[in-house]
């Protein structure tokens, strides 16, 4: 068994009850579930297990880390983690969460994705995950159990998947220019001085992004902003507040620059998601 903690359980439960949620356990109980609130500013340490794993998240945002790669997670959507990965999360609002454990056999037949993947959360998974949580779980027969477990599995595989992640780099001159720019998105700079200031040229750095992140460096750089823009209105921050956090000219700029990313205003994605 694993030393990893799967996810804590609720604020004063018993802390060994969420313990083996990621273990294989009981093949019979191909899906098992776990449902919570998560105050603001909550981590959890890198951890994997056996079994794949979907986030859902309500009522707030979470930051996942898998390997390189960051993923940004909004209210009412989801990430679908592959068994045996290893990842950490942490929050940035209070939020809900609903962790749906999965059999890596199931999920290999179900034609889950096989990295991964941010998805759109739907009313009918949250209702599920309702009456699988532990609680309530034992009040339901082997068929009614068996029968929310094969809807879930076609609900998950049908699930939208949005574009919410973040390149992360492997290479130690552009981690360093990543972290830099993550801890100071309002930093305007050229290629050339934060190659400078990472110790190599500009052309190799340019060389790196497209690389290992398939994005060019300003690309890249603006779904970084677009991405902290997310976190930041989550948090409750105005545009005014990100445009000059974000390093973004005037609030206009911003606000027409995040338009032309995902359709909408700030303002309206504020009040879809």
């Amino acid at each position: 068994m694993t030393k990893d903690i799967d996810f804590p359980p609720n604020p004063g439960a018993d802390p060994f009850a969420a313990l083996s949620l990621g273990e294989l356990g009981d093949p019979r109980m191909p899906l098992v579930i776990w449902t919570g609130h998560l105050d603001e500013g909550f981590s959890v340490h890198p951890h994997r297990h056996p079994r794949a794993q979907l986030t859902l998240c309500f009522d707030g945002l979470v930051r996942v880390e898998i390997g390189e790669d960051t993923w940004f997670i909004p209210d009412r959507h989801g990430i679908w983690i592959p068994s045996g990965m290893s990842h950490q999360l942490s929050t940035r609002s209070p939020v809900e969460l609903q962790n749906f454990y999965l059999h890596p056999r199931p999920a290999t037949r179900s034609g889950l994705p096989d990295k991964p993947t941010v998805v759109r959360a739907t009313p009918l998974l949250r209702g599920i995950a309702r009456r699988l949580a532990p609680e309530v779980v034992d009040r339901l027969s082997p068929a009614q159990y068996r029968r929310l477990v094969w809807v879930a599995l076609d609900e998950m595989s049908r699930l939208e998947r949005p574009d919410l992640r973040l390149p992360g780099g492997r290479d130690p001159r552009l981690a360093k220019v990543m972290e830099h720019l993550l801890a100071s998105p309002e930093d305007s700079q050229g290629l050339a001085r934060l190659a400078q200031q990472a110790g190599t040229s500009e052309r190799t750095l340019a060389r790196l992004f497209r690389s290992e992140t398939g994005l060019n460096w300003r690309d890249w750089r603006a779904r970084m902003r677009f991405m902290l823009a997310l976190e930041g209105l989550e948090m409750g921050q105005s545009s005014t507040a990100l445009a000059a956090r974000l390093g973004y000219s005037n609030t206009s700029a911003f606000v027409a620059s995040f338009r032309r990313h995902f359709g909408m205003p700030p303002s309206a994605w504020r009040k879809r998601n």
